[in-house]
């Protein structure tokens, strides 16, 4: 068998790793490929950039073998290490295909090819429980960065601004291109210029050697702003960053300037050999002279310049169109500098008159008297030229000249889509002129139409068309662009052309119409569009579409279209549902319905008929007003902890029955009077609603209600409820310490916090049911509040939210903080004989008068009370102690919790009796 196997598997550190690499075993994989590169046998092998290989920018390692004779389920058991690290060697299995002989892999985990590193690779084959020998050992190094940009110079163009421009047009420049890594190979570099930068120059530099230098060499075609921009190339092929060299190159080319012969528009005043003037002023110190030459073979000269710099020179041009003169400087020295290429047209085209406005109907004629501008013309050749985007063959059309060089030229308008004519005169020798422009606006006349009739299915649409090409012969007239149903329609007298349709379906309807001239030209094409419906008619006195219904009820009539309609389906809308159903016809096909309006405000109602095989019509709309009493203005909303105060401003009416307001949870308003919660009725202006719960959201609507039960329409607004967090930095603190309470308002329908939200803290003392205002705060941009305070007693905190115009107001839960007063002792001697006294005296802070303090001696182990007094009205105390024993005596003072602070402990005092 060719796949030759070892008798066993292993894994973990492959013995051999650190050794030099041996040739491979008999059956081993062969043909080792790294990135598609020949294994490297020794170290650091070819540097890659993974990125830069592939899209999976990995690392791929391949290889092939002789499966003869082995099994159909092979894996590849690739292993990579760090040559640095060969004990601990990463396993690669990949399974290989039945009827492949390659071994492959991606190393597709960046963290597992760390850059810089120089990996070392083998691969073989198992096959079950037995495995080929090994394949050569191959090497690569990982390199995922291009590193600094390098440096540029240039003696001949260093960096510099306009002030210090160097150089010249065509002096070349040595640029130093130095790297800053040591694995540079070469330089990618991009000359760019301000004046020609569709001139960009761009080119490779190998380096002198890995990491070194290299130069280019460079000769501007333009003056002023340069920028050189260079990438150092690594070996792996990365990139650097850019390294970014700015420069001026100094002009020398003289300025050029001509009333005569300008660069844009041409002087008609000027022609072939008609002498113009041409100024030049030198740019370049010590100019001497100008050398000038036309292209093509044109005139050629020189001028002195005088002391400034400048010369005028007169020009005949010898040829018509666009030409250039070019125009250098040249120094004392006999130094002759750039060119200036003045581009300039030498207009000979024919003269135009005659109807030169261009405008014309489509079918009709212009007529333009052709006037030659050179010598010996016979004739003009013209061609259109068209505004669309679509490439046209130009047809060029050929008119004779008169003996005078005159032509008249009479262009018909067959087509729109043209944007001008272009005219030439031909001399006898075929000489051709500057073509002249002249701009063509072509009417389309495309015909207007009118109708009358046809909205009910089975009815004639009759229309009328009318066009303003002259000399109509007829009109095309198309249903629905349908080709089969093309009418041809003789004008009347006034060149009007009338003709009918009836509809056999209904549905929307189009009729276009072109005219045509005896010569076939005809117009842009128009028509109408209606809709042919076979939806019921409504009509109803009680809510007429013009005018306005009351809030009473009211009857709508139906009469049908469709034939047979034995049914009306109807609903009625302002927006949100407000009544629908459906009613059989009369033995006539009509139908009426009664409706009773919600409230007043804008409606739509609906309607389609049935057939009696359910056969449904079009839809037919009837839009409707329903009049009230007019609503409240100014309706406004400021939310509380718990309440809202609702104002508004009553209408100017003399039947004001009452304002009903009614609230509903969530961001949707009640929908009548009678649903929701009732929050108030009467004729006052505001409203407190109260008991609304926390971190609900509450809508309100009020309705206006006359003498005679009419409602108007119900303006409403939403309060968006909250809730408010609290948090304390410490739950215990002594006396004179400062504690952070920190809270939030929350919106309770997103969650997001609330801005700017005005907040209040309060503080109940412990003991005590009364809270008291500690602090106003805002809100931060997230809704968060802080604030640091210095409690005396143990408090209960809470954040108030207090509510705005957008939102009801909140308040937290309560935490706690407890205050541990502060006891201070001193002790009037550290040493005493026996049978002294010693005093320990001191205060608790705040002070509690008349509170008992205790004296308390360490005794075996454990604390004991030896003592007790009453505290001053400031909160002082004093123990007199006198030892019965010698040796060492530990004394501290013991102040018992109360309602409001905790237990507090002075230091411990120790003296020697001796």
């Amino acid at each position: 068998m060719a796949l030759i196997m070892a008798s066993t598997l292993g894994c973990g550190t492959i013995v051999g790793l650190t050794a030099a690499p041996a040739a491979a075993a008999a059956g081993a994989p062969t043909d080792l490929k790294t990135a598609g590169q020949a294994c490297a046998t020794v170290q650091p092998g070819p540097y890659l950039s993974p990125a830069r290989l592939n899209d999976a920018q990995a690392v791929v390692l391949r290889g092939t073998f002789d499966r003869t004779g082995a099994g159909p389920h092979l894996e590849a058991d690739f292993q990579v290490w760090d040559v640095a690290d060969p004990e601990h060697p990463q396993q690669w299995l990949r399974t290989v295909g039945e009827q492949s002989n390659e071994v492959y892999v991606q190393l597709e985990d960046e963290a597992k090819q760390l850059d810089g590193v120089t990996y070392a690779w083998r691969v073989r084959v198992l096959d079950g429980a037995a495995a080929s020998a090994w394949s050569d050992t191959c090497h690569f190094t990982v390199d995922r960065s291009g590193g600094p940009a390098p440096t540029v110079t240039s003696a001949e163009y260093p960096a510099g601004s306009w002030d210090n421009a160097s150089g010249a047009i065509g002096v070349p420049g040595v640029f130093a291109l130095a790297p800053v890594s040591a694995d540079t190979v070469s330089y990618r570099y991009r000359f760019y210029s301000g004046e020609l930068s569709e001139g960009t120059v761009e080119g490779t530099v190998n380096a002198e050697g890995l990491g070194g230098p290299a130069t280019v060499r460079w000769s501007p075609r333009a003056a002023g702003h340069h920028s050189l921009t260079v990438h150092a190339i690594d070996r792996a092929g990365n990139s650097s960053e850019s390294a970014y060299h700015e420069f001026y190159v100094k002009e020398t080319r003289p300025s050029v300037f001509s009333a005569a012969y300008q660069d844009l528009t041409p002087d008609l005043d000027y022609n072939v050999g008609v002498p113009g003037a041409f100024e030049f002023t030198a740019t370049v110190a010590g100019t001497a002279s100008f050398a000038w030459r036309i292209d093509e073979g044109g005139p050629s000269g020189t001028v002195p310049a005088d002391a400034a710099g400048k010369a005028t020179v007169m020009i005949a041009p010898t040829r018509g169109g666009w030409q250039t003169l070019y125009v250098h400087s040249v120094t004392r020295d006999g130094t002759a500098h750039a060119d200036r290429a003045y581009r300039f047209i030498v207009d000979n085209g024919p003269t135009l008159t005659g109807d030169t406005r261009g405008s014309v109907v489509i079918g009709s004629s212009l007529t333009f008297r052709l006037a030659p501008r050179m010598p010996n013309v016979e004739a003009y050749v013209y061609w259109a030229e068209y505004s669309s985007l679509e490439q046209r063959p130009i047809e060029k059309i050929t008119v004779p000249a008169r003996p005078d060089g005159t032509a008249d030229l009479t262009w018909t308008a067959t087509e729109t889509g043209v944007a001008g004519l272009r005219i030439q005169s031909r001399s006898a020798d075929g000489t051709l002129s500057h073509p002249r422009w002249q701009p063509i606006s072509v009417d389309g006349a495309a015909p207007t139409v009118t109708r009358t009739g046809g909205t009910d299915l089975g009815t004639p649409a009759t229309f009328t068309a009318r066009s303003r090409m002259a000399d109509v012969v007829d009109y095309v007239a198309t249903l629905h662009y349908d080709e089969a149903s093309s009418q041809v329609v003789k004008p009347a007298a006034d060149g009007t052309a009338t003709f009918s349709f009836t509809p056999t379906r209904s549905g929307y309807k189009a009729v276009t119409v072109i005219a045509r001239n005896a010569a076939g030209v005809q117009t842009e094409s128009d028509g109408v569009t209606w809709t042919v419906t076979d939806g019921p008619r409504v009509a109803s006195t009680d809510f007429p579409a013009t005018g306005s219904g009351h809030l009473a009820p009211g009857t709508f009539s139906f009469t049908p279209r469709m034939p047979g309609s034995t049914s009306y389906q109807w609903w009625v809308s302002n927006g949100s549902a407000a009544g629908s159903g459906t009613v059989a016809a009369e033995a006539d096909g009509s139908a009426a319905v009664t409706w009773t309006p919600p409230a007043a405000d804008r409606y739509v109602l609906s309607v389609r008929s049935f057939t009696a095989d359910r056969t449904a019509s079009m839809v037919t709309t009837y839009g409707f007003t329903v009049e009230g009493p007019p609503t409240v203005s100014n309706f406004k909303a400021t939310g509380g902890v718990g309440s809202a105060t609702l104002s508004w401003t009553l209408p100017s009416i003399t039947d004001l029955d009452q304002v009903i307001v009614r609230s509903a949870t969530g961001p949707t308003a009640p929908s009548s009077p009678t649903a929701g919660t009732a929050v108030y009725g009467g004729t006052g202006s505001s409203v407190t609603a109260t008991g609304l719960m926390p971190g609900t959201t509450y809508t309100f609507a009020v309705w206006v209600k006359d003498s005679s039960g009419k409602l108007s329409a119900a303006p409403s607004l939403t309060l968006v409820g909250s809730t408010t967090t609290i948090a304390a930095s410490a739950t215990s603190l002594a006396h004179g310490s400062a504690v952070t309470v920190s809270g939030a308002a929350v919106r309770a329908d997103t969650g997001a916090g609330v801005a700017n939200a005005p907040m209040r803290l309060y503080g109940r003392r412990k003991g005590t049911s009364q809270w008291t205002l500690i602090t106003t705060s805002t809100t931060d941009s997230s809704g968060e509040v802080s604030y640091s305070h210095k409690p005396s007693w143990g408090l209960d905190y809470k954040w108030q939210y207090r509510g705005s115009t957008a939102d009801l107001g909140s308040e937290s839960s309560f935490t706690t903080v407890w205050v541990k007063t502060t006891v201070t002792a001193t002790l009037s001697k550290t040493s005493v004989p026996l049978g002294g006294s010693v005093t320990l005296s001191g205060s608790v802070s705040p002070a509690h008068p008349g509170k008992t303090v205790r004296l308390e001696r360490y005794v075996d182990g454990s604390w004991s009370t030896v003592n007790s007094t009453e505290l001053s009205w400031t909160g002082a105390y004093s123990f007199t102690i006198q030892p019965s024993a010698k040796g060492t005596h530990d004394y501290r003072v013991h102040m018992p919790p109360d309602i409001d602070h905790l237990a507090s402990y002075s230091d411990t005092h120790s003296f020697e009796v001796h």
